[in-house]
Protein backbone atom coordinates (compact mmCIF):
# COMPACT_ATOMS: atom_id res chain seq x y z
CA UNK A 1 0.00 0.00 0.00
CA UNK A 2 1.10 3.71 -1.58
CA UNK A 3 1.88 6.00 1.58
CA UNK A 4 1.38 9.67 0.97
CA UNK A 5 2.78 12.66 2.09
CA UNK A 6 0.02 15.09 3.84
CA UNK A 7 0.63 18.62 3.92
CA UNK A 8 -0.43 20.78 7.29
CA UNK A 9 0.32 25.00 7.46
CA UNK A 10 0.40 24.54 10.82
CA UNK A 11 2.61 21.36 12.21
CA UNK A 12 3.84 20.41 8.95
CA UNK A 13 3.87 16.85 6.95
CA UNK A 14 2.82 13.59 7.69
CA UNK A 15 2.28 10.59 6.24
CA UNK A 16 -0.23 8.54 5.95
CA UNK A 17 -1.29 4.98 3.98
CA UNK A 18 -4.29 4.81 1.44
CA UNK A 19 -4.95 2.59 -1.15
CA UNK A 20 -4.20 4.16 -4.50
CA UNK A 21 -7.95 3.80 -5.48
CA UNK A 22 -9.09 5.47 -2.00
CA UNK A 23 -6.39 8.46 -1.67
CA UNK A 24 -8.03 11.54 -0.87
CA UNK A 25 -6.71 14.90 -1.72
CA UNK A 26 -6.84 16.13 2.23
CA UNK A 27 -6.98 14.12 5.75
CA UNK A 28 -7.24 16.04 9.06
CA UNK A 29 -3.38 16.35 10.69
CA UNK A 30 -3.29 14.58 13.21
CA UNK A 31 -1.43 16.68 15.31
CA UNK A 32 -3.77 20.37 15.44
CA UNK A 33 -7.28 18.66 13.78
CA UNK A 34 -6.66 21.28 10.59
CA UNK A 35 -6.60 19.88 7.15
CA UNK A 36 -3.47 18.15 5.53
CA UNK A 37 -3.67 18.92 1.48
CA UNK A 38 -1.89 16.31 -0.38
CA UNK A 39 1.65 16.86 -0.91
CA UNK A 40 3.68 16.76 -4.16
CA UNK A 41 6.54 14.21 -3.33
CA UNK A 42 9.12 11.85 -5.22
CA UNK A 43 8.57 8.45 -5.02
CA UNK A 44 10.72 6.09 -2.62
CA UNK A 45 12.69 4.25 -5.02
CA UNK A 46 14.71 1.88 -3.99
CA UNK A 47 13.00 1.23 -0.67
CA UNK A 48 13.09 -2.49 -0.56
CA UNK A 49 14.95 -4.29 1.69
CA UNK A 50 18.51 -6.39 0.93
CA UNK A 51 16.64 -10.03 0.84
CA UNK A 52 14.02 -8.58 -2.02
CA UNK A 53 17.17 -7.23 -4.04
CA UNK A 54 18.77 -10.69 -3.70
CA UNK A 55 15.58 -12.47 -4.69
CA UNK A 56 14.98 -9.86 -7.44
CA UNK A 57 18.84 -10.47 -8.52
CA UNK A 58 18.37 -14.26 -8.46
CA UNK A 59 15.48 -14.36 -10.82
CA UNK A 60 17.08 -12.68 -13.46
CA UNK A 61 19.82 -14.48 -13.28
CA UNK A 62 17.49 -17.96 -13.52
CA UNK A 63 16.00 -15.96 -16.16
CA UNK A 64 18.52 -15.46 -18.14
CA UNK A 65 20.30 -18.53 -18.28
CA UNK A 66 16.82 -20.35 -19.61
CA UNK A 67 17.11 -17.75 -22.37
CA UNK A 68 20.95 -19.15 -23.25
Amino acid sequence: MPTYVYRCTTCGDTEQDFPMSRKPESVTCPDCHGTADSAFTSPHLGAGSGTAFGVIDTTKKTADELTR
